[in-house]
């Protein structure tokens, strides 16, 4: 039997606090919603009752031989109509609690790492389009940095695309220490508002539910004007008003008898022979104008929405003595200051929304069918908007910039708050030879508090590498996750799952993960060397950086060739990356390869072991500690596990 959590592990950064208080909170939300569901009930009930008793006065009153009922069905249908107001708002708090549940639960799903609850369908179809160059895919592969039980699940609580995208950005660049150090200080600031940050994940939901996709809105705001190479368009839209008031001034008179039949007749006549002509401009000209409105306005419910979702930075802190008002004062400045802030900007277009939202309405629609037909609606609609278009356009892209840091910033707050233990980096300068990072008790920060296990590693400086040795399932991959996977949240300004955390600014290049391709004939062999000469081109790049090193991460590289050739290999690809000056860490259940003496020179070797015991019955047991020693392994398992499972 195989048991590979024998031991106690040990606790970095436990976040049971945080875990007790959003299941308290949502306790609270099942009851009111409990409470406001009976209410509703109630509401529901005495609607029906009262409508039917409506009509059944009406029956009476107006088709029977009692018309005083008649009066009292209008009473009756008028405490109907008050029933339905008052429900409203009750149907409102209702939805609202329901978001808010949806937001705890995902809240409370990070904290128990409940990977199935969090890789919904909409966020995974969503990280899959986020454009990334192959070198950030292979890492985000190797590392779980963005797909299901994920870095990016677990820190987490995006839900507009723009939040998304940056998120996954962050997560999957460079650990740049002026960037980070920036995003740790607002990300600080951030954390205490638990009330402010709870709202602010209910909108973006909200939003990303109801509006537009805002790639396609920022293009055509920065896009050419429709209508402006159409001057026509605007001419006979004015040009049909005009026309549309003399036909109607002419069916007017002929009704009063102040001007002849004749001409009344034919100003009725034209005034159909105008509608027609429009209704054709409407369905074959105004196509065009219609997919716009769809992108700039997809309903007036989404860009008031949006309004309130810039308007809500109105709570970032201000205080110029605040260490992160520099982040956090551009993101406000942007969405909220100014002529062409996001905020004025999107106010701007709900006026123009509520124009063009006439033809969306049911209630409208009867009101908008005679402004079309005869005065080419659409057509003025479409004019504000490039007038719009021109004001605030070259500004649009800036706006979802900033409101994507913002809910990143948001998302991450969260893990400052719920990881009270977990430190924040420590940047250090990059210089000749003294590239180095250093934790005290690390983690890998994707296991549970009740599974984690911390270690103490160092890797570097430059010239040097970490060599992991061990046996099967003992540790070594996933040490090489636990680096990796702190290193891109001190990129993004989390506090990472650690003591202490010292490191350099970085960029990451791993081969943890590789698979043959069968469909374009890659061996697995070939696949392995693809990806290892894109972790070499990288540490070439970077060599020409001073202010940044290539942090490697390899694991049993090079797999799909015979031991001796591999350990020539190997050597080979790691004098590469050794001579390009970055640091790293590989790891091997090849003991061999930790004697060859090249290696054996540069390498700092640790190691990972199993222990063996007797069971009550008799049978062997096989345990891990996961725990890291310095030196090479001692023991090896491979064999022992096939007679284990009966081979």
């Amino acid at each position: 039997m195989i048991d590979s959590n024998a031991n106690s592990p040990t606790d970095v950064g436990s976040s049971s606090e945080a875990h007790s208080r959003y299941r308290s909170h949502l306790a609270r939300i099942e009851t009111d919603r409990g409470e406001l569901k009976r209410r509703d009930r109630t509401f529901g009930t005495i609607r029906v009752a009262l409508f039917l008793l409506a009509l059944v006065f009406f029956v009476v009153g107006y088709a029977g031989d009692l018309p005083a009922a008649g009066p009292i069905g209008w009473v009756t249908f008028a405490g109907f109509i008050l029933a339905v107001i008052l429900n409203e708002p009750l149907r409102d708090r209702l939805e609202s609690l329901r978001r808010e549940r949806s937001v705890v639960r995902r809240l409370i799903a990070r904290v128990e790492r409940d990977w199935d609850r969090l890789a919904t369908a909409t966020l995974s179809r969503k990280l899959a389009e986020v454009d990334l160059s192959e070198d950030q895919r292979d890492v985000a592969g190797d590392l779980d940095l963005l797909g299901k039980a994920s870095l990016f699940h677990l820190v987490s609580m995006t839900a507009t695309t723009p939040g998304i995208r940056t998120l996954a950005s962050w997560l999957t660049g460079g650990a740049i220490a002026a960037e980070a150090t920036q995003r740790t200080r607002a990300i600080d600031a951030l954390a205490p508002l638990r009330d402010e940050r709870l709202r602010f994940y209910m909108l973006s939901r909200k939003v990303a539910e109801s509006s537009g996709d805002p790639d396609r809105f920022a293009q055509w705001a920065s896009g050419d004007r429709w209508l402006e190479s159409r001057a026509w368009l605007s001419i006979w839209s004015n040009v049909s008003a005009i026309a549309a008031s003399v036909f109607v001034i002419g069916i007017a008179g002929g009704a009063l008898h102040m001007i002849a039949g004749d001409l009344a007749r034919a100003s009725l006549m034209g005034l159909v022979a105008l509608g027609f002509i429009n209704l054709i401009v409407t369905s074959v000209v105004l196509g065009p104008a219609h997919g716009i409105f769809s992108i700039a306005m997809a309903s007036r419910s989404a860009v008031a929405d949006y309004a309130e979702l810039f308007t809500a930075a109105d709570w970032l802190p201000t205080d110029s003595g605040h260490s992160s008002v520099s982040m956090l004062g551009q993101i406000r400045n942007t969405l909220l200051s100014g002529e062409r802030s996001a905020a004025e900007g999107m106010r701007a277009l709900q006026k123009v929304a509520s124009a063009g939202g006439l033809r969306q309405s049911a209630a409208t629609f009867l009101l908008y069918l005679p402004l079309q037909a005869f005065g080419l609606w659409d057509v003025r609609v479409l004019g504000r908007l490039e007038q719009w278009q021109s004001q605030y356009g070259d500004a649009v892209t800036g706006w979802f910039e900033a409101l994507g840091q913002f809910e990143a910033l948001v998302s991450l707050a969260a893990v400052r708050d719920e990881n009270p233990n977990w430190t924040k980096p420590d940047w250090q300068p990059v210089s000749e030879g003294h590239a180095n990072l250093i934790a005290t008790a690390i983690g890998h920060p994707l296991l549970g508090d009740e599974v984690r296990v911390a270690n103490d590693v160092s890797v570097g400086p430059s010239g040097t590498l970490l060599l992991v040795t061990g046996s099967n399932m003992s540790g070594k991959s996933t040490m090489l996750r636990s680096i990796g996977l702190n290193v891109a949240l001190a990129g993004t300004g989390a506090p990472v799952c650690a003591e202490a955390f010292s490191l350099p600014s970085m960029e990451l290049a791993t081969s943890i993960r590789v698979s043959d391709n069968l469909s374009e004939g890659v061996s697995f062999y070939m696949a392995e060397l693809h990806q290892l000469k894109q972790v070499v081109d990288h540490a070439r790049r970077l060599s020409t950086k001073p202010d940044r090193v290539l942090l490697f991460l390899l694991d049993e590289i090079l797999q799909g060739t015979n031991s001796r050739e591999r350990q020539i290999a190997v050597v080979q690809v790691l004098r590469h990356l050794v001579n390009l000056n970055a640091i790293g860490a590989i790891s091997t259940h090849d003991l061999e390869l930790a004697d060859e003496p090249e290696l054996s020179a540069i390498a700092q070797t640790v190691h990972f072991r199993e222990t063996i015991i007797k069971d009550d019955a008799g049978n062997d047991t096989m345990t891990f500690d996961y725990k890291m020693r310095h030196g090479v392994s001692p023991t090896t398992n491979a064999l022992r596990l096939l007679e284990m499972v009966g081979l």
